[in-house]
């Protein structure tokens, strides 16, 4: 007997669904494939000259992978990043975050404290639509090459620039000469003040915890890319360029908004919750018999349903309602992320996936469930995302392979169904593209001056 297929919704049947679903079909296959399709940035011209910085490199290569010319200007001795990796592995002398932010960028070397090859960074600006620099504030203009004179020599110039309190400001200038690192910016947004274990936790374990490996650099490195990108519109439709000043302290401490609403309405600083969280309970991650899943409940409802999927339907009458389950009484939570947790423990991960996902079905077909759908999904390691199927049915990771450097599998920033981003090369050898740069560019090389 033919096993009947289930769906979500009996709508789903309907001759318009299924007319629908075609076309989003097709829209999908588009989506896909890269192949013969216009990158959105590709005419487009970047100059990178991020130095000891992630976040300029990281701005870079996401507008390198939309088809922007990205060309990262590195002094004759390479940039130090180029050492920045974990527990020092590279490959063949280049750490592995540089290589795989190498992606579509072409190198040259230029040493701009040399008159000469300033010279030829002039000539490269005057062509040139974003340049990205990391160097702290009013070292490029001592050079004569920062925004107040490279924009007379081209005017629609985006100068995106990147330091850890921007270019203005007294506490900028008293901090002008501290580097941009990721450390700094996330001890600087407050943002590990509230990430870590409870504060009655035994030491170390209560102490500030950082958001995980670079997490700051690349939220400000996706501020700067999506502060390029503004100007560029803008430039689109009127020619000028502008300045865009990116503080990694500013773009970081976007992230800790909601605490400071959190306490207002406590009338007291949000303390460090550890796993629990301030807003939903439940709201996080659960030990299971093979691992861990993770659960959120975000309407009364969903609460509900979790409390009838994991067979605790006595704990609703006290936690009823979702005033119930948000408060500045630690302890009371800690007491229902504790019923959750043991109740959680008694099953594996693909049990409590079937039974979320049953009760789910279920409750889409039904007036009198409530409406409840929790959300819940298994937490994979690293190794078992790049297992998964979904992913490469997505075809979010790409292999690609350099004659130097070897093989890498790279994620990709996004979709496009008109003008998808794509990798074409990694690559990172110091002055690697100088010929072609030089030659393209129409610069002088020292041997014809």
């Amino acid at each position: 007997m033919k096993e009947k297929e289930q769906v979500y919704s009996r709508h789903l049947k309907k001759k318009k669904t299924l007319e629908h679903l075609s076309k989003w079909g097709e829209v999908l296959a588009k989506i896909m494939s890269p192949e013969g399709k216009p990158e959105a940035l590709d005419d487009v011209i970047v100059l990178d000259v991020s130095y000891a910085n992630f976040a300029g490199i990281i701005a870079a290569s996401l507008l390198a992978e939309l088809g922007a010319e990205t060309i990262k200007i590195e002094p004759p001795e390479g940039d130090p990043a180029r050492m920045m990796t974990p527990y020092g592995v590279n490959v063949d002398g280049v750490g592995i975050p540089f290589l795989m932010e190498g992606r579509n960028k072409r190198y040259i070397t230029l040493n701009l404290e040399d008159e000469e090859d300033r010279e030829n960074f002039k000539k490269l600006v005057a062509k040139a639509d974003i340049l990205i620099e990391t160097f702290s504030p009013g070292y490029m203009d001592s050079l004569g090459i920062g925004y107040r004179q490279l924009s007379k020599i081209n005017p629609g110039l985006i100068y995106v620039a990147i330091t850890p309190y921007g270019h203005y400001t007294s506490k900028a200038k008293e901090y002008s000469k501290i580097p941009d690192t990721d450390l700094v910016a996330q001890a600087a947004s407050g943002l590990p003040a509230l990430i870590g274990e409870l504060p009655d936790s035994p030491e170390p374990y209560n102490w500030p915890t950082r958001a995980g490996f670079w997490a700051a650099w690349y939220i400000v490195g996706v501020a700067a890319a999506m502060g390029a990108l503004l100007a560029l519109y803008y430039k689109k439709s009127t020619g000028e360029g502008q300045m865009v000043d990116v503080a990694s302290f500013d773009a970081f401490s976007s992230c800790v908004g909601f605490p400071a609403t959190v306490g207002f309405v406590w009338g007291r600083p949000r303390p460090r919750y550890g796993i629990l969280d301030y807003g939903l309970c439940p709201y996080g991650f659960f030990k299971c018999k093979d691992g861990y899943v993770a659960i959120a409940a975000f309407r009364d409802q969903d609460f509900r349903a979790i409390l009838k999927i994991l067979g605790r339907w006595d704990l609703e009458e006290d936690w009823r309602y979702l005033l119930d389950r948000i408060t500045d009484d630690v302890d009371k939570v800690k007491q229902l992320n504790k019923e959750i947790e043991e109740a959680v423990a008694k099953y594996t991960c693909d049990e409590l996936l079937k039974k979320f996902s049953d009760y789910a079905r279920k409750s889409a077909r039904s007036r009198w469930r409530g409406g409840g759908l929790p959300v819940t999904t298994k937490m994979l390691s690293p190794e078992e995302v790049l297992k998964e199927k979904h992913w490469h049915v997505r075809k979010v990771f790409v292999e690609v392979n350099d004659p130097k450097y070897g093989s890498f599998v790279v994620p990709i920033c996004g979709k496009m169904s008109e003008t998808p981003p794509r990798v074409k090369w990694i690559s990172a050898t110091i002055g690697k593209d100088n010929e072609y740069v030089y030659k393209k560019y129409c610069l002088n090389r020292r041997n014809e001056r």
